[in-house]
């Protein structure tokens, strides 16, 4: 038994094949005059056919994933690097082979985004380790594709988007990886392709060979190698009562989504492809509750024009449609950075980020506004603003909405005059003044992660302050149920969206304080449904006004899990 992060949901058992190159580069052999020329036609053949591959899937996934596209057109930009494909000639003229010249360059590129502090570009450098492995399988004429089967588990050091996609047409049920992390375009991939997913398992392509045979566990991230009879005997019936579960839960997807004693509850899908907005479709979800805008510009790593974004938006709301979506402006800064944010601070989930870099760079936002403005003909869409802190934000945005309207006005598009506006609360800032919020905005949506870490001043990435960081903590819980009274009292809507919303033990509590819409990943939202219909709203709300009484999260805590066992 081996473990590793789960990435993404799933059990499966299947026979396992190692993607693993054995080959090493001579880093001090220098190749003769008459050497170089054909080593930097080998490299430019190399570019050439790479280049040629990513266009074909590109143009192949495009047609029904165009954010995934936006992926692969991301690595395509770094193939194609002038800059770094000159210095890599460069190199080879001075006498190192093709592959030398590749895997020093790309090696430079790769360490220098290991040594950041940002995560996401962390997670990028694997994708450049990927293509540089790429372009030496296309030199040296190796297998582009390990062999792989349908039903197999594939074990690799990692693997690009582009592979991915190849093995998810191929039918792969199990993926293992060695690195990567659950924001690197792999992970992402995976869940919309609903592939079981385990990553950063140490030593996986020594430990597990090809043939083996792998039960992989996505939802608690443990591996089994070659199982004995007991444990496949276990693997069988854990599949047979997730199959019974999701067969039970399948039946919920044509009821009311309301308690016992009839309060009616709206259930969204929060999405990132267009895979999770066809699986909320399966399920019948209500709409879209969040789209993350910034995962588009960080696939493409630059800010894409007006005509690029409208395609992106008018795709997912036409899917979406009659059902509303919402999407968020870019959150850019925090914990997600590229090329063009500039800037790098020691602090920056307190700095630069959110509607406060929106409304610094005002040409940014008013291309997003514009092409968000045209997608919205269809009068489904609904914008929110991330990171508000106070009402002179809101209404800055409000007067620049209004400049695009007249000028798309004047161009002769169509748009939702009437386009719904709202915000996350997402800061103890908005919660406390979210009564004077409220005078401008159509809705709210309580994002429960980011309004725990500034409540309790806790990074919810750092791990020495996990045990800090914690969405039960009655402060955390005070600021939802003023949120909610606030709401309720301006007659505007209120969501909430963050991790304590699919919480199996905080439906109750969330029901009881008020909360009327829930937006949460497509997977656990039948989960969400059978919970909310053994709920009595009135019983609920006696139970949450006794939870905001108490003192530490421990104490909620405990009183959650009592009341699950009386249940």
């Amino acid at each position: 038994m081996i473990r590793g992060i789960p990435s993404s949901p799933g059990i499966y058992m299947g026979k396992a094949i190692v993607e693993f190159s054995q080959d090493m580069i001579d880093y001090e052999n220098i190749i003769s005059d008459d050497e170089i020329q054909p080593n930097i036609e080998k490299f430019r053949n190399a570019i050439k056919v790479l280049s040629t591959d990513y266009n074909a899937i590109i143009n192949d996934v495009d047609k029904y994933q165009p954010n995934i596209a936006a992926i692969l057109e991301s690595n395509l930009m770094l193939i194609n690097d002038e800059i770094l494909n000159n210095n890599i000639i460069e190199y080879i003229k001075k006498g190192f082979s093709s592959e030398s010249a590749i895997t020093f360059h790309y090696d430079q590129q790769k360490n220098f985004l290991l040594n950041t502090q940002d995560s996401i570009l962390r997670e990028r450098a694997f994708e450049i380790e990927n293509i540089k492995e790429r372009l030496l399988d296309i030199i040296w004429n190796r297998n582009e594709f390990t062999k792989v089967n349908s039903g197999d588990i594939l074990i690799a050091k990692n693997i690009t988007p582009s592979e991915l996609i190849h093995y998810f047409k191929i039918g792969i049920s199990g993926i293992i990886t060695e690195a990567g992390g659950i924001t690197s375009h792999c992970s992402i991939l995976a869940r919309s392709f609903m592939i079981p997913a385990v990553i950063s398992v140490k030593d996986a392509c020594t430990n597990i060979k090809t043939g083996d045979n792998v039960i992989l566990n996505g939802f608690s991230g443990v591996i089994i190698v070659n199982p004995d009879n007991q444990e496949i005997s276990d693997y069988q019936l854990k599949t047979i009562i997730e199959e019974e579960h999701h067969s039970r839960l399948g039946e919920l997807r044509n009821l009311p989504t309301e308690s016992k004693d009839g309060r009616k509850i709206k259930l969204m899908s929060n999405v990132d492809t267009s895979h999770d907005i066809e699986n909320a479709a399966k399920i019948k979800s209500e709409g879209v509750g969040l789209v993350r805008t910034e995962s588009l510009i960080i696939g493409l790593n630059y800010f894409p024009n007006e005509e690029d974004q409208y395609t992106w938006y008018m795709h997912f709301a036409n899917r979406a449609y009659p059902d509303s979506i919402t999407f968020r402006a870019f959150d850019i800064g925090g914990d997600k950075y590229f090329k063009d944010t500039e800037i790098f601070e020691e602090n920056p989930a307190l700095g630069h980020r959110g509607i406060r870099f929106l409304l610094e760079k005002k040409d940014v936002f008013k291309i997003q506004i514009r092409a968000i403005l045209r997608a919205s003909v269809n009068k489904n869409i609904k914008f929110m603003l991330p990171m508000v802190i106070n009402t002179n934000e809101v209404k800055e945005t409000i007067s620049l909405i209004e400049q695009c309207k007249k000028e798309l006005k004047q161009e002769g598009y169509l748009f939702d005059n009437r386009i719904p506006v709202g915000i996350m609360i997402e800061t103890p800032a908005a919660a406390l003044i979210s009564d004077k919020l409220a005078k401008y905005c159509d809705f709210f949506s309580i994002g429960t992660n980011d309004l725990t870490q500034y409540t309790l001043a806790a990074d919810r990435n750092n791990q020495k302050v996990n045990s800090i960081y914690d969405s039960f903590h009655p402060a955390v819980l005070n600021l939802i149920k003023l949120t909610v009274d606030n709401s309720e009292k301006a007659g505007i809507e209120l969501s909430i969206c963050g991790e304590i919303a699919g919480h199996t033990s905080a439906t109750k509590l969330l029901v009881g304080l008020g909360i009327n819409q829930f937006s949460v990943s497509p997977s656990i939202q039948l989960d969400l449904k059978k919970r909310i219909r053994n709920i009595k709203y009135n019983s609920a709300k006696v139970f949450a006004n006794k939870i905001l009484k108490f003192e530490s999260p421990e104490q909620v805590r405990n009183a959650l899990v009592n009341s699950e066992k009386n249940n």
